[in-house]
């Protein structure tokens, strides 16, 4: 195969691009051609090893960076939850009060918490300690699922400083459909309760087996947004793959969301 580069060409060549051809190559020989760039290339091999991660390399241009978004208020009966998107990835945090029906047995494995979030995303790359470019190709692919869940002793904008973090307004007759959609979003052992993998990446965090199947075209983010419709947050799974066109759908949702970064 040919893997085919464009690129701005620099200051010189203002208004004009260049074309570079690596191939015929491996990906892992075109990922240490990359490597042996200048480091003013840097950005570019991180940006495109970023989209590939979040199944973007058929639709690069989708990448995009969104303004900022206006305050809004929360709705008075809501329960406030959070989306927390990190790069490419998004994932949800529940206050353990609001956590109910079967998923509330998941909250013994968490004593203390306050909150548990939950991640979805391709089994191998989100437990690879260091994702290589192999595993971010492969993450193009179907292939099997995982649950990371992580605890958290205080509120996400006080623990996930380095992310955009989006409170939500959660009705109150959403949160057993959002309990129960995660639930089963749990693989169960012979027993009935969640299949745990191995520790998570971070302090009490689990990997548990999950349903469904990641692909280029149901990601982390389609997962993220088809959990919170049925929370009855105004938003649609529909066309969503990366995290950009779920945060910009919140943005524009009225009195359900407020930003804190």
């Amino acid at each position: 195969m040919k893997v085919l580069v464009i690129h701005g060409a620099g200051r010189n060549m203002r208004g004009k691009s260049q074309v570079e051809i690596f191939g015929p190559m491996t990906l892992p020989e075109y990922d240490a051609r990359i490597c042996q760039m200048p480091p003013h290339s840097i950005p570019r091999r991180a940006f495109l090893g970023a989209c590939l991660a979040g199944g973007t390399l058929p639709v690069l241009v989708g990448c995009r960076t969104a303004p900022l978004p206006t305050f809004q208020e929360l709705p008075g009966d809501g329960v406030p939850i959070y989306l927390i998107a990190g790069g490419w990835h998004t994932e949800i945090a529940l206050p353990i009060h609001a956590i109910h029906g079967p998923l509330r047995a998941l909250t013994s494995d968490f004593p203390g918490a306050q909150y548990l979030v939950f991640g979805w995303g391709e089994r191998n790359y989100y437990m690879a300690r260091a994702p290589t470019f192999d595993d971010a190709v492969r993450a193009l692919f179907p292939g099997p699922a995982v649950l990371l869940v992580t605890p958290l002793d205080r509120p996400p904008r006080d623990s996930r400083a380095d992310a955009q973090l989006f409170e939500l307004g959660l009705p109150m007759a959403g949160l057993d459909p959002l309990s129960n959609h995660l639930w089963a979003a749990f693989e169960k052992s012979g027993d009935g309760t969640p299949r745990r993998l191995a520790a998570g990446p971070g302090p009490g965090s689990v990997f548990y087996v999950a349903t469904g199947t990641y692909s280029s075209s149901y990601t982390c983010n389609t997962w993220t947004a088809e959990a919170l419709r049925v929370g009855g947050i105004p938003v649609t799974p529909a066309g969503v793959v990366f995290a950009g066109q779920l945060t910009d759908q919140l943005r524009s949702a009225p009195a359900t969301v407020r930003l804190q970064k």
